[in-house]
């Protein structure tokens, strides 16, 4: 039987709870913070449910949070839920995000980042049943929505195409090789809220992980460091690459490719989805990070051990460059 976000709120005990927007994601998904007369907080997710892909995306959320849950992270309680509306009642985090520390300049910015990139040990230990893990070739080919999003250009470019896919296939497998762990997938400082009454690992809340895949290590560490949202300073990304090196017993060399081959990777593909998500999706706020984008796909290729890749990669940027123009 169908019910509305009212009826469902009313039956969760929050009708009379005030209703404020939570500035929401790049996904179809809206949020709502509750606040009850007694100031008693909670967030309610409304998550579109019409197709079987958005179905099994809302499944996830609640499949993948419960395992974060399990490992004592901090993925938000849930209270209630209404599957077949796509209403989830969960934990109100609060929204002092890793984004805001940095932005504004706060004393424990740097730590916080610190903080979220120790989750990474944890999260490689093991991972929850059913997760994807994509090879090489695979991750290569999800570049390939970026060169859809070139248009009838994109079609006629099935030679570049090929060859970025075959040169950015071979450097994942040369790079970032090992078994796939646990990835979160979009962990940068908007997911991302710190917790400092909690302990541990404990004091990053986590956010938006419905996406997560078994994907190689340090790809979490990438999507931290190469934010295309917003700079994270050179001095904070050198210091935790150092960390993660001594973690994984990779050279600093080393582990400095396998983070520029993953972020290169990323990048490229949210190129298109930046894209994509200004001229397709009425989100026109997102063409104002391509030139970010643009420059971490750039520093990424600066790296001598992608230097195969430098000539397919910087010939798609020149083709896209007008998406930052635009």
């Amino acid at each position: 039987m169908s019910i509305s976000r009212d009826e469902f709120l009313d039956r969760c005990g929050w009708a009379h709870a005030r209703l404020d927007p939570v500035a929401g994601d790049a996904s179809t998904r809206h949020y709502l913070r509750l606040t009850d007369p007694e100031g008693a907080r909670a967030i309610l997710m409304c998550a579109p449910v019409a197709s079987t892909a958005d179905r099994a995306a809302f499944d996830a959320f609640r499949r993948v949070g419960g395992y974060l849950r399990h490992l004592d992270l901090s993925a938000p309680e849930e209270y209630a839920a209404a599957p077949a509306q796509g209403f989830l009642l969960m934990e109100d985090l609060g929204d002092l995000s890793l984004s805001h520390l940095l932005e504004t300049g706060a004393p424990e910015a740097e730590a916080a980042y610190r903080q979220a990139a120790h989750l990474l040990p944890i999260l490689a230990k093991s991972a929850p049943a059913g997760l994807r893990a994509p090879n090489a070739e695979a991750m290569a080919a999800m570049v390939d929505l970026t060169f859809d999003m070139l248009g009838a250009d994109g079609v006629e470019l099935p030679a570049l195409r090929a060859r970025l896919r075959v040169g950015l296939a071979d450097a994942l497998a040369r790079h970032a090789g090992g078994g796939p762990v646990f990835a979160l997938r979009d962990m940068h400082g908007d997911n991302l809220i710190w917790m400092p009454d909690r302990q541990g690992p404990a004091r990053i809340g986590l956010l938006d992980y419905q996406d997560a895949l078994r994907l190689p290590m340090g790809y979490d560490l990438a999507s931290l460091l190469d934010d295309v949202r917003r700079d994270v300073p050179h001095t904070w990304r050198k210091n935790l690459l150092e960390d993660f090196s001594a973690q994984i017993h990779e050279t600093c060399e080393a582990a400095t490719a396998r983070i520029d081959c993953l972020s290169l990777q990323r990048n490229l593909r949210i190129l298109g989805v930046f894209r994509r998500l200004s001229r397709q999706f009425g989100k026109p706020a997102y063409a104002d990070y391509l030139p970010r984008t643009r420059r971490l796909i750039a520093r990424a290729l600066e790296n001598p051990a992608l230097a195969r890749l430098h000539q397919p990669v910087s010939e798609l940027l020149d083709r896209t460059a007008h998406w930052s123009a635009a």
